[in-house]
């Protein structure tokens, strides 16, 4: 595996990183075994490293690995210039030595990605991903239960036992809050801020769509935008709080229950979706490529549900109610008008 590929892998635990690349980056996850495993040796130490009360030492072993491959690695090269010896390897020699250095001596607070950018994530203790076409269930150390969707990651403030139990997500997820009145649960998503004490709400805010959703079941959530007061909401079951990120516009609106959870259940939701979002949906939900061949399908809208069935058998069927035709090329679903 080369440089790039690493450094994708970084840019994706540290949040900084394209739709596009994100969806390359978890499908060879999926597809390749030895990127695989790759992956899962940079996310341990990237955890070890945020984690600094625990010594860990599979992130150790998985350093050794890496560094071993990344040697190799270089070894291989036959740089043109003197330059490119000089370059090769670098950023990802000193995040790497970062990472030996936070695992050497815990305690330290040195972050070399995270200092460079000036981010957050060295306050950051854990995160937890899943790739295209998959979906995790897990329990926080309060009791919180999280499903995360296709294609997300959340991660878990290094001080989330404390005041505030924060948590930041990317993609979509559901959330069965513990109540806890001492101590809010809050889900950052960019601009939004959605606090709670203890309920059952959905958030979708994956980074190349065009809105962040905050769907509330159970309960009550405040959502606010860029901590301003004069905008906070306050939500009831079977509203939802609509953001649009093109205009900055906010939108309370009712929503149904299956639209929402849906793909808890491994239901397939379109609900009068435009092609272009269908096309995202059908991208995550199966872990491929798909491509728009017809301008004539921006001006269509998609309702349909699928429950658990294979992406052909979705094809089909929506081929048969839809004027569309499709097919499956290298790897990429191609879908264009009749």
């Amino acid at each position: 595996m080369d440089e790039h590929h690493y450094l994708l892998i970084i840019d994706y635990l540290e949040g900084n990183i394209s739709e596009k690349d994100t969806q390359y980056l978890l499908q060879k996850v999926q597809t390749e075994k030895e990127f695989a495993d790759a992956f899962e040796d940079i996310a341990e130490i990237f955890s070890a490293k945020n984690n600094l009360n625990r010594h860990n030492n599979r992130a150790y072993r998985a350093l050794s690995r890496l560094n071993k491959s990344i040697d190799e690695f270089e070894q291989e090269q036959q740089p043109a210039t003197p330059v490119q010896v000089v370059k090769t390897g670098f950023r990802l020699k000193s995040w790497l030595a970062v990472a030996a250095s936070l695992l050497m001596f815990i305690g330290g607070l040195i972050a070399y990605r995270a200092v460079q950018r000036g981010k957050a994530g060295d306050t950051l203790s854990n995160a937890i991903y899943t790739a295209a076409g998959q979906k995790k269930h897990f329990t926080l150390s309060d009791g919180t239960g999280v499903m995360l969707n296709a294609s997300s990651n959340l991660r878990i403030a290094a001080d989330f036992d404390g005041k505030n139990r924060e948590v930041f997500l990317q993609g979509e997820g559901w959330f069965d809050v513990k109540r806890n009145t001492a101590k809010p649960f809050i889900v950052h998503t960019g601009k939004v801020a959605t606090q709670v004490l203890g309920t059952h709400f959905n958030i979708s805010a994956y980074g190349n769509d065009g809105s962040i959703r905050v769907s509330l079941v159970q309960g009550k959530v405040q959502v606010d935008m860029n901590n301003d007061i004069s905008k906070r909401i306050i939500l009831d079951p079977g509203k939802e709080f609509v953001y649009s990120k093109a205009d900055g516009k906010i939108l309370v609106q009712d929503f149904t229950i299956p639209e929402i959870t849906g793909w808890k259940e491994n239901k397939l939701v379109f609900n009068y979706d435009s092609w272009p979002d269908a096309a995202k949906k059908l991208s995550r939900w199966y872990g491929i490529k798909v491509s728009l061949n017809d301008n004539e399908l921006l001006h269509n809208k998609l309702k349909a549900t699928f429950n658990n069935i294979p992406l052909t058998e979705v094809m089909q069927q929506i081929s048969i109610v839809s004027a569309i035709s499709w097919k499956i090329n290298n790897g990429e679903l191609i879908i264009s008008g009749k």
